[in-house]
């Protein structure tokens, strides 16, 4: 695919005016992607350990003979367009863009009631444009348009692109049939080139599968047919995926990929069956992966880079941690490569400089196909993608292979709202600027209008909820001064990002995305990200887009959640809602959590019935759960952090009860790592403290992770807990008690927020409960008599009763 590169400078006139450099073409260059040279300076080759070496194809013959990376013939550096305005009565109408400055005016022609010009553009590139009717400024209507920022307001214009002109048609691949044919031992499938202007040029031919070259005599090509053929029937293991990354060229140099994702496990995974764990890598474990250390001064020793990476994630994955707590999705720190500088906090960090080790300062955004021959990365030191503190790019396939080894999906984040740059960062650090940042930085077509402090602060302004309609919203808005912010409304930007996303799915075979501020961007990016991710995968299989939206406001929660955007979003109103009362030791907890419940259900099911949310009660963005239910000072994190373990028995009671609670509800339940056992601390970044394991966890808190273990079990072995319908069986002040049937599986969860033992007796005939139901927790057993069911419960405490 074709990197769009635009250098792009502003003037100051009534509308946004660009004197743009024409693009060059990216060469092509088939993977593996290198791992050598970059910020970090190691030097590790992507091929898995296979050993095999590149596969190339040398005509119908299948012999391997290297890979080569030959240059593309530049494409023309403009191309005809035409230009068409509907009439209506118009006496005289003329074209104005930016491509000359909107310094001509080009007369049209009307015919068969229509305005219309032919006149060259700059080929691959973004053309903002407007009529001139009579003397008015008019847009065309139901055309693309782009918004930008002027005087406080907006102006908007059309935009087109041209991208086909004077280049010969590339070739397509397909997948034939649409799918691949699998048993439990088996798959095979076949893989389709359809030729544009030219044929394909065998010697370009890369497949890898799971990140390693696969040798040419495993996939042969008929030249007659055009067609790859791929079929196993022996050395696979279940569950695992198989991920299959074709990337090809014609004889004229123009690339093409195609990506074959599949499953091969007992039985089927809805998304519904997930339930997620939050890794921030850099706190999990050091593993041996990182190429580099902590920075040092004038870096905070508890802001600073601690170690973990990706090999310490694996580690974790194969000696079974996840699989004992019914574990099947990891949620990944981005990998993208941020800064390596520190920047100085505010609010309760104030006057201390934090690195980048949470994976939000990223630099690297945009990297995609081609990038890694891209002057405006190479020429601003980049040459590497992935974070170096975590690894290489082998040490990420290695932990997304070993993840589904165990049927365990990965999302990464993905940051869209913004990039880094700083050119005059603090404590005497050397300048860093993102190379979008660095190519767009004084276009207002790619950022939204510069940082001004007491104006245009997401956080400082209170401009976190504000509607789009407004001037400075929540979507125009800065994090910080350090943070450019990308402009949404624009199409380049969001094919831009949403081509860096496709990159990230296929060169790792990943299953999801957490997308960070999604209610901080334009929905069209959503849009565009979702499109693009969907024709890149060529099977059935679904991905899972969630997004956050930081807030209680349930309505911009919601704003990308769509059939045509996201799954779901990260459900703060219910976060606040469980915190408030199971954790806070509400005395009204039963029916303030019902009420929260049926608020929260009939708001965002209104939005979309499909949605599939992200439930959770604790995140790096908050204080920890243990210390909230503890009573902890959470707001001064430097000079009265919560201790190094809580102590109190209550506390882990109250956590208990809402692990029980996040675990039987509806949607997708994710615990942010530490959570499962009670990691104490205040607010971000002592929320962040480094993981714990093993003995070096206390009685109660192994006590809690035990008890834990048990919840993500039970889950896993219910449909009626996945996917089930959940019907209120009993509320009250201090008890509450609901039941979800999914077929013949039925599930009773029932909680006791009082501080005495409590029985209530409650009517099942509506969820066709008979017989008797055991604890999954404790053990105790209760018995259905005459449609009714007596539960007792030692005081905070929860049961999950099944059959």
């Amino acid at each position: 695919m074709l990197r769009r590169v635009i250098l792009c400078f502003v003037t100051a006139l009534p509308l946004a005016v660009f004197a743009c450099s024409a693009p060059q073409a990216s060469p092509y260059t088939p993977p593996p992607l290198s791992d050598g040279g970059g910020v970090d300076g190691s030097s590790n080759t992507l091929d898995g350990g296979s050993g095999e070496g590149s596969t190339t194809h040398d005509g119908a013959t299948g012999s391997s003979d290297g890979a080569v990376s030959p240059e593309a013939a530049p494409p023309p550096t403009t191309c005809p367009e035409t230009f068409t305005l509907p009439d209506n009565g118009y006496t005289t109408v003329q074209l104005e863009t930016d491509y000359d400055s909107w310094a001509t005016a080009i007369p049209m022609t009307k015919a068969s009631g229509a305005w219309q010009v032919t006149t060259p553009v700059p080929y691959g590139t973004d053309v903002e444009y407007k009529f001139v009717a009579d003397g008015n400024w008019i847009i065309n209507p139901g055309q693309p348009t782009l918004e930008l920022p002027s005087n406080g307001g907006t102006n908007t214009n059309n935009i087109v692109q041209a991208i086909t002109c004077g280049r010969p048609a590339a070739g397509t691949l397909q997948l034939v049939g649409g799918n691949v044919t699998t048993t439990a031992n088996s798959y095979s499938f076949q893989v389709q080139y359809v030729p544009g202007a030219a044929d394909l040029d065998t010697a370009k031919t890369v497949v890898t599968l799971n990140g390693s070259p696969v040798p040419a005599s495993a996939v042969p090509y008929d030249a007659s047919t055009h067609t790859f053929t791929i079929s196993v029937s022996s050395g696979l293991t279940a569950p695992n995926k198989y991920g299959y990354l074709f990337q090809v060229a014609d004889t004229n140099g123009s690339p093409t990929t195609l990506f074959v994702p599949f499953w091969i496990e007992a039985t089927t995974f809805q998304w519904s069956d997930s339930f997620m764990y939050e890794v921030m890598v850099d706190r999990f474990l050091p593993g041996g992966t990182s190429k580099a250390g902590p920075n040092g001064p004038p870096t905070d020793p508890v802001g600073d880079w601690k170690g973990g990476d990706f090999g310490g994630v694996t580690q974790k994955i194969t000696a079974g941690y996840f699989d004992a707590m019914g574990v099947n999705t990891l949620w990944l720190s981005s990998p993208v490569l941020g800064t390596k500088l520190c920047e100085m906090g505010d609010g309760a960090n104030v006057g201390h400089c934090l690195s980048g080790y949470h994976s939000y300062f990223p630099i690297a955004s945009g990297w995609t196909y081609g990038s890694e021959n891209d002057p405006l990365f190479s020429g601003n030191g980049i040459t590497n993608p992935i974070e170096p503190h975590f690894g290489v790019a082998a040490d990420l396939v290695a932990l997304v292979n070993a993840a589904h080894q165990h049927g365990i999906r990965v999302l990464t984040d993905l940051v869209v709202n913004h990039v880094f740059a700083d050119t005059s960062p603090p404590s005497g650090q050397l300048a860093q600027i993102a190379p979008l940042s660095f190519a767009h930085q004084a276009d207002l077509a790619w950022f939204n209008i510069p940082y001004q402090s007491g104006t245009n602060d997401c956080g400082n302004e209170n401009l976190w909820d504000t509607p789009e309609s407004t001037t400075w919203n929540r979507a125009d808005c800065w994090f910080d001064p350090y943070l450019p912010d990308l402009n949404s409304t624009n199409p380049s930007v969001d094919d831009e990002l949403a081509d860096h996303a496709v990159w990230l799915m296929e060169q790792f075979n990943l299953d999801g995305f957490r997308v960070d501020a999604v209610k901080q961007v334009n929905n069209a990016l959503c849009v565009d990200m979702r499109a693009k991710v969907n024709a890149a995968i060529s099977t059935p299989l679904p991905f899972y887009f969630v997004g956050e939206a930081l807030g209680g406001v349930v309505a911009n929660v919601m704003d990308c959640v769509q059939p045509n955007m996201f799954n779901g979003s990260m459900d703060d109103p219910l976060h606040n809602t469980i915190v408030g009362t199971i954790l806070q030791g509400d005395s009204n907890a039963g029916t303030d959590l019902d009420n929260g419940v049926v608020s929260d259900e009939a708001t965002w099911t209104g939005v979309t019935p499909s949605a599939l949310m992200g439930h959770f009660f604790g995140s790096h963005d908050t204080a920890r759960a243990i210390s909230l239910a503890n009573g902890d000072d959470v707001n001064d994190p430097w000079t009265n952090p919560p201790p190094a373990q809580e102590t109190n028995p209550a506390a882990f009671s109250h956590l208990s009860l809402a692990h029980a609670f996040l675990l039987t509800y509806d949607s997708i339940p994710v615990i942010w790592m530490g959570d499962e056992f009670g990691q104490p601390g205040a607010i971000d970044p002592d929320s962040r403290r480094m993981m714990r394991f093993g003995s070096a966890l206390s009685s109660l808190e192994a006590g809690t992770l035990t008890n834990f273990q048990k919840l993500g079990k039970v889950r896993a072995a219910h449909p009626a807990l996945r996917e089930g319908t959940r019907t209120r069986l009993w509320v009250d002040a201090s008890f509450y008690a609901y039941g979800r049937v999914e077929g013949t599986d039925t599930v009773v969860t029932a909680f006791n927020f009082g501080t005495a033992q409590a029985s209530r007796t409650m009517s099942v005939t509506n969820i066709a409960l008979t017989g008797t139901v055991t604890d999954a927790l404790a053990g105790g057993t209760a018995t259905v008599a005459g449609g009714m069911l007596t539960i007792t419960l030692p005081p905070l405490t929860a049961a999950v009763f099944t059959q």
